[in-house]
């Protein structure tokens, strides 16, 4: 997969395979013993819109706890969204109900961050490729074992385990399993979480190279969600940036690396260390101040205020208008900095 940088490129002026338009996922608070009531909400995502370009990679990318996975499940509706639509290609998946839901699931896959906890440790490797297939009533038993020889294939494993088990394979080995597995239904999305926090350093690039290489072949989209920057700089065309349920920035991957307009986005990049000793001891790192402030109460105006260290009188008393500060490029801060 090729990064294009151009500013003419961003997905806006693509046609969209994946649309999420001000989405919303706030979970109850319910206090009582005998008559639960709800006294508030977790804000977890909190009216978020992008847009992925068929064949291309969004990069979500925020600390622990700014409401990235769940952003990724509502799309999926693992999660139902509060408010807000996501539409892939032509349908609208936040209006479908049941068997339709259940029929339009195979053009959206999965790719968890736990690649053992995501599989079932009573199947064997067949039986677990051939699971979403059967759920979806594809293809005769000598079909889909076929298939999943080919996708076995596909990820870089041998035909020779499909009688083996999830616990006799390491954790690179079972991740290319739960990418076959989301590969199985030759699905349009796969949302990829955290696909490669859990493995080691020298197995991660293994993985990240697989995840281009099937994208070239089967055509696939992705949303990477992850708080690596440098995973999400390796796969992305597009990186979005998240803070407290709401993005904050928005650019092609190259731009945002080289020129970020948030402070967040700033204070991220600038705790990744350099390669170069002389650029490192040189480099201007920026510490936030305070923890993460809680979902369920965020501040008022600009959510990010109490901890940015750039924060005026405006910040707390509006929140920032998400904005196009250069061609491709929107932030949603009330400064140009």
């Amino acid at each position: 997969m090729s990064v294009d940088t151009t500013a003419e490129t961003a997905a806006e002026t693509e046609t969209a395979l994946l649309t999420v338009d001000d989405v919303k996922v706030h979970f109850p608070i319910r206090r009582g013993v005998v008559v639960e009531r709800t006294v508030g909400h977790v804000r977890a995502v909190d009216g978020v819109s992008l847009r992925i370009g068929a064949g291309r990679t969004y990069g979500l990318v925020g600390e622990s706890g700014c409401g990235k996975t769940t952003l990724g499940r509502a799309v999926l509706r693992i999660e139902e969204p509060t408010a807000g639509t996501v539409t892939l290609g032509d349908t609208e998946v936040t209006g479908l109900r049941s068997d339709r839901l259940r029929r339009f699931r195979s053009k959206m896959q999965m790719v968890f961050q736990d690649p053992l906890g995501s599989l079932n440790p009573r199947h064997n490797v067949e039986m677990l490729l051939a699971e979403p297939l059967k759920v979806h009533g594809v293809g005769s038993r000598a079909e889909r074992r076929s298939l999943a020889r080919e996708t076995l294939e596909a990820v870089g494993l041998p035909v020779s385990v499909l009688e083996r088990y999830p616990h006799e394979f390491s954790g690179g080995q079972r991740q290319r399993l739960g990418i076959a597995r989301a590969l199985m239904l030759r699905p349009d999305l796969i949302v990829c979480d955290e696909p490669v926090s859990a493995l080691d350093v020298s197995i991660q690039a293994q993985v990240m190279n697989l995840l281009d290489e099937l994208q070239d072949e089967f055509g696939l989209t992705y949303l990477v969600i992850a708080h690596d920057l440098a995973v999400v700089r390796h796969l992305s065309d597009q990186v979005g940036v998240m803070y407290l349920g709401k993005l904050v920035e928005e650019a092609d991957s190259e731009t945002i690396y080289e020129n970020p307009r948030h402070p967040y986005t700033k204070a991220l990049l600038s705790a990744v260390p350099h390669p170069d000793p002389e650029v490192e001891a040189d480099r201007e790192r920026i510490i936030l101040r305070g923890d993460l402030p809680s979902p369920a109460n965020p501040p008022s105006g600009c959510r990010f205020r109490t901890r940015c260290p750039w924060a005026q009188d405006i910040c707390a008393e509006e929140e920032p208008v998400w904005r196009e500060a250069a061609s491709g490029h929107k932030v949603a801060c009330h400064f140009d900095l």
